[in-house]
C-alpha cells in the first residue's frame, strides 16, 4: 500500500493533443510507440496475460485519496505512455496503442495514456480525457488556478507540454515534491520526487528552466 505524501503535480501542454516530457531535460526525445504492433510476436504460445479489474476507492474517502490511489493504479499496472486509447492511433509517438496484463481494464480502454489523460483517470472525469490545452490556466471548464502556497495532494502541475498529479511537499524548504505521472514515449506511469522554485505566487520552475503552474479540479470535494 502507498503512503501518500506532500507533491507538486506538473501541468498540461499548449496543444490540444500535447506530448508530454518528464522533467529530465535529457529525456526529451520521443521515438515510435515500442508498445505497437502483438508483443507476443509470431512465435508467441502462451495466452494472453487476464484483463485487470480495477477496485473502486472507499466511498468515504476524500478527494485527494481518490485521485492518489486511481493514479497508483496506473503506476502498479505499469500502464504504457500513448497518446490515444487502447487499439487507438497513438497520435504522439506513432503506431497504434497496445495494452496488455495489468495495464488492460475495460475501466480504462478509453482513455488516453498520455500525461493529461493520466490526470483525467486520476481526477475521475469522462474518456478519453480532458488535454493540457483544456485544463486551466488555459481553460477553466473543469478546472481552476490556484496558488502555490494552496497546493495540496490530488492537485495537478500544468504548463510547458506536460501536466502532472502533485502527491505532497516531501520536503517543502528545499522545494522536493512527490509528482505522478505519465512521463514520454517508451515510458510508464510512475511516481517520483522533483525539485521545484517558487518564481512567484502561481508559478513554480524545474532545473530546465520551464514553468508550470498548479491548478485544481474545480469539482474536489
Amino acid at each position: 500500500m502507498h503512503t501518500f505524501r506532500y507533491i507538486f503535480p506538473l501541468l498540461a501542454v499548449f496543444s490540444l493533443v500535447p506530448a508530454c516530457s518528464d522533467d529530465d531535460p535529457g529525456s526529451l526525445s520521443q521515438g515510435a510507440n515500442p508498445y505497437a504492433g502483438d508483443p507476443g510476436g509470431a512465435d508467441a504460445v502462451d495466452p494472453p496475460p487476464a484483463a485487470a479489474t480495477v477496485p473502486a476507492p472507499p466511498h468515504d474517502a476524500t478527494f485527494a485519496e481518490r485521485t492518489l490511489t486511481r493514479a497508483h493504479q496506473w503506476i502498479d499496472a505499469d500502464m504504457p505512455y500513448c497518446g490515444g486509447p487502447n487499439g487507438g492511433n497513438d497520435v504522439i509517438c506513432g503506431g497504434t496503442c497496445t495494452r496488455s496484463g495489468a495495464a488492460k481494464s475495460a475501466a480504462w480502454d478509453e482513455y488516453r495514456s498520455d500525461c493529461s489523460g493520466f490526470v483525467s483517470w486520476s481526477w475521475g472525469l469522462a474518456a478519453p480525457g480532458e488535454t493540457t490545452r483544456t485544463l486551466a490556466p488555459y481553460e477553466t471548464t473543469v478546472s481552476t488556478l490556484i496558488t502555490v502556497e494552496e497546493l495540496q495532494p490530488g492537485d495537478a502541475l500544468n504548463g510547458n507540454g506536460h501536466v502532472m498529479l502533485f502527491g505532497g511537499w516531501a520536503d517543502k524548504a528545499a522545494g522536493k515534491a512527490t509528482i505522478l505521472q505519465e512521463s514520454r514515449c517508451g515510458t510508464t506511469a510512475a511516481e517520483k520526487i522533483s525539485v521545484f522554485k517558487v518564481v512567484d505566487t502561481t508559478t513554480l520552475q524545474i532545473s530546465d528552466g520551464r514553468k508550470f503552474r498548479p491548478i485544481r479540479y474545480k469539482n474536489a470535494k
